[in-house]
């Protein structure tokens, strides 16, 4: 028992030492909510312990669920993104409730609304860069009305300031609220947000192509914006820049690996130096297709890569085999194909990932993506029972 005592960690402790391939007292997790999902958890698996949003959560869930989810009014798809937009800090409190080792904090997501208002009976939100967004079909704001619509936008583009350390102070409140777990702050790479929320996805990818010598000046001028976040937030308290920049979909990158190395590496690379200059850990959240990058990331000093995502085709255990002594993988809780498995067949699939990664000692058993309302309940209690198990020590023989 003392021996036990003396080797315990603490939340902030044990994701430190995993990011950087070092020995951890038990597997450490990543717990990671969509703002609905987040809802739907504490009106039915978990309440939260601050009873005024506990009570607000489960009110937007109730009116959500009950007029058809996906198909619900308009008012009730979005109310949960207020509730994300107001009270920004309850999802990642929440995934600390829940034992998560470290959560994310989006201070400057172009998801969290500058302003507000009303057109043809939708709310239009004003995000952070200037983009004009609208709940469409679904539950998530479009990108209605991007700000950059030709080339001469480039050079007169105002990129928000990021200078003004009151932004920062919510890092500050987190850290000492919660002293003991880790805290990564948001930041964002050159490709995933500047194309989807400047640009639109096809004018992006042909303006790298038309003008690569203006596009990459520009792309340097949002990476020196970006710095700003990662020094101000690491000084705020932040243990982890979680780096948001999507460089696939299935099976396939974006971009070429070459025109990516050309195009986006070395934006990738100035803030990984920052981070680690700082004095954080460097955490990439990369969706789709992974494995043709795996060399420049490590080339890069990258720290950490999530989600590493199983229908993309990604392969944990050849990647983990090469890669797993030089960068640690937070994956293994397949939210988007564990979806349409059985609670057993879940389980079984989070006990193999376990299987893997416990091999070294670069592994954190995360989510692959935010979990999702569509969700089955069964399979929620699923992930949880497992990680309950596996922390137990039934699986280590």
């Amino acid at each position: 028992m003392d021996q036990l005592k003396r080797t315990a960690m603490t939340s902030r402790e044990r994701i430190l030492a995993a990011g950087r391939g070092l020995p951890v007292d038990r597997l450490p997790v990543f717990y990671w909510l969509n703002p609905h999902a987040c809802c739907k958890l504490m009106a039915e698996y978990q309440p939260y312990n601050n009873r005024f949003w506990n009570t607000t959560a489960r009110f937007l869930w109730n009116r959500f669920h009950t007029n058809g989810e996906q198909n619900a009014p308009y008012l009730w798809r979005l109310a949960p993104l207020l509730l994300d937009g107001f009270a920004f800090a309850t999802i990642a409190e929440y995934a600390y409730q829940m034992g998560s080792d470290f959560a994310v904090f989006y201070h400057s997501t172009p998801f969290r609304f500058a302003r507000l208002a009303l057109e043809n009976g939708h709310i239009v939100m004003r995000d952070l860069y200037g983009a004009r967004r609208s709940i469409g079909s679904g539950i998530y704001a479009d990108n209605i009305d991007p700000p950059i619509k030709a080339l001469a936008d480039l050079k007169g583009y105002k990129f928000p300031d990021m200078r003004d350390d009151s932004r920062y102070d919510y890092i500050r409140k987190m850290r000492r609220k919660y002293p003991d777990k880790g805290l990564a702050a948001s930041v964002f790479g050159a490709f995933d947000i500047p194309q989807e929320t400047l640009f639109g996805t096809e004018r992006f990818l042909t303006m790298l192509v038309d003008y690569p010598d203006e596009m990459q000046a520009f792309l340097k001028r949002w990476t020196d914006n970006e710095i700003e976040v990662v020094r101000r937030s690491v000084k705020a308290g932040a243990d982890i820049m979680f780096i948001g920049d999507d460089y696939g979909y299935n099976h396939r990158t974006f971009l070429s690996p070459r025109m990516w190395k050309k195009m986006i590496y070395p934006h990738l690379k100035r803030l990984i130096d920052e981070t680690h200059a700082a004095g954080a850990l460097a955490l990439l959240h990369s969706c789709g297709y992974q494995m043709t990058l795996l060399d420049a990331y490590v080339e890069a000093g990258l720290d950490m890569l999530q989600a590493f995502q199983p229908l993309a085709g990604n392969d944990f255990a050849a990647a983990y085999a090469t890669y797993g002594d030089k960068l640690t993988f937070i994956t293994g809780i397949d939210t988007q194909r564990g979806e349409s498995m059985t609670p057993q067949e879940f389980r079984d699939d989070i006990r193999q990932a376990y299987a893997i990664g416990r091999q070294k000692q670069g592994f954190v058993l995360g989510m692959t993506h935010m979990l999702q309302h569509t969700m089955p309940m069964d399979n929620v209690h699923a992930i949880f029972d497992s990680i309950t198990i596996i922390h137990a020590g039934v699986f280590e023989n």
